[in-house]
């Protein structure tokens, strides 16, 4: 009988549908982020929060600093108001909770995208091993901060553009309005400006001569288009030479996650390096020059500044994905093929969707404690005299942003951008424990106390001046208090 079904032979392989297999991917993106809650860990967490609360109550981007004591009401713009609102909105609904969810689900759609992407190209190991990858990059920044909420737009955008080149063509214009999202959520907008030249200079390389004015066309009024929706922000057409401004600042080489990257000690980015070497070394790859140069140069940047590496891993292995998939091409049936019903697929999607639920219902009913890292000095601020906290603090800049959620006003945060160079580079030196600087500025503020790290140089210069006095420390914090009465008697 031609129409019969034969009986499925139990050493048959599952197959499962590329829906299912993305599904699958963004709820174990989202079952971990929930369950092993790590993004709570950074200090600037507690500014982006308070600047989301300023919005809100003003129904205003502030242009000046509300923040600060030492620069209060000098220029500053929150380009990034659209994720602290998110951000602000998820936190007044669910505490440290509901924006462990928010990053979450942002979580989940980067993962779905980027699997439904790499199952076109790649066996089920294979995008199994570079979603892997992908994870082992971005754990170092899964934190909760606006760069976490623009990485599904990040893969969608790229995604979007390897489609145009695939179907030789520029991308559907109405696609340009995901930059009035984008550009007011986090400044990696212009990375995605730069990826539409790149894939407009393939397709022009690529295109025949008669139909290269065409490809200028198409491709310069996309491009044109994005760049007048990045340029709706509240800087307006500002906001685009921002990042340039930012990358200049001489004082980034002071912070952490804008130093060059460390090889000293065995991490997760040189396994990353490592395995897409053996990988492109293995079998012979062919990469389009263009899209070559691209990887490049976001290596380039990496190595630069560790913050890049989040850009090389995403966009990496999606451009990579046909190019290692052709190579490694071999018979696999699993995640392949559709399954025989699609009520399969709908059940599967429920109980998915289902436990997705279960898993925000747990994290919302059982609160979480922002627990003491480095940058988040939880009991010291705890033990603080409340008669301190409206007094000038010299402060660690990591401490920053946990000040100004706690509702003081800091020296210094992590706005490095409106602080500038002058103010930052000075601040590092006295934080090196460089005497003079450091009586020029208490001449200056007239600090009342200090809150730094139990290592730090000037802790020790204050343990040993009479016009200080050691209130408290723990292994994160360390607090000074000035003496009234040697500060009187000078």
């Amino acid at each position: 009988m031609p129409n019969a079904q034969l009986p499925i032979s139990p050493d048959a392989p599952i197959s499962i549908p590329y829906s299912t297999f993305a599904l699958l991917s963004a709820f174990a993106a989202f079952a971990f982020t929930i369950i092993v809650p790590t993004m709570l860990r950074d200090g600037d967490t507690g500014w982006h929060l308070v600047a989301g609360a300023w919005i809100v109550a003003h129904a205003a981007v502030p242009i000046t600093d509300p923040f600060s004591f030492s620069v209060v009401g000098r220029p500053w713009v929150a380009h990034e108001w659209l994720s602290e609102v998110a951000m602000y909105a998820s936190y007044r609904a669910g505490g440290w909770s509901g924006l462990i969810v928010l990053v979450g689900v942002a979580t989940a759609a980067l993962f779905a995208l980027a699997a439904a992407e790499l199952r076109r190209w790649m066996s089920a190991r294979a995008s199994i091993i570079a979603l892997l990858l992908l994870a082992t990059g971005l754990l170092p920044s899964l934190i909760a901060r606006p760069h976490m909420l623009v990485l599904p737009i990040l893969v969608g955008w790229t995604i979007a553009l390897l489609r145009a080149r695939e179907h030789d063509r520029a991308p559907p214009l109405p696609m340009a309005a995901a930059m009035l999202i984008w550009a007011n959520a986090h400044g990696s907008y212009v990375f995605g400006l730069a990826l539409v030249g790149v894939f407009a200079l393939e397709a022009l390389l690529a295109a025949k001569p008669s139909n290269r004015r065409t490809v200028i066309q198409r491709w310069g009024l996309f491009g044109i288009s994005a760049t007048i929706a990045a340029a709706v922000t509240p800087w307006g057409v500002h906001g685009l030479t921002f990042p340039f401004y930012l990358n200049d600042l001489k004082a980034l080489g002071q912070i952490n996650e804008w130093q060059p990257s460390d090889f000293r000690t065995f991490s997760g980015f040189e396994a990353i390096l490592l395995a897409s070497l053996a990988f492109l070394l293995a079998r012979p790859i062919r990469i389009p020059p263009i899209r070559l140069l691209l990887v490049l140069g976001m290596l380039h940047m990496t190595l630069q500044h560790t913050r890049h590496e989040i850009i090389l891993v995403t966009v990496g292995i999606l451009v990579l994905a046909k190019p290692l998939g052709r190579a490694w091409r071999y018979r696999d049936t699993s995640f392949s093929n559709p399954l025989p019903h699609g009520s399969e697929r709908l059940i599967v999607a429920f109980l998915v969707s289902a436990l997705a639920i279960s898993l925000t219902a747990y994290r919302v009913a059982v609160p979480v404690v922002r627990t003491e890292t480095k940058g988040i000095p939880v009991r010291a601020l705890a033990h603080l005299p409340p008669a301190l906290r409206y007094q000038r603090v010299f402060n660690e800049y990591g401490f920053g942003g946990s000040l100004i959620l706690a509702g003081i006003r800091p020296y210094i945060d992590g706005r490095t951008d409106m602080y500038g160079d002058a103010f930052t580079l000075d601040y590092f030196s006295i934080a090196r424990g460089d005497a003079d600087r450091w009586h020029a500025a208490n001449a200056k503020w007239h600090f009342g106390w200090t809150i730094l790290p139990l290592r730090s140089p000037l802790v020790r210069l204050l343990d040993h001046d009479p016009a200080w006095r050691r209130i408290y420390a723990d292994d994160t914090a360390v607090i000074h208090q000035a003496v009234p009465t040697y500060r009187a008697n000078r």
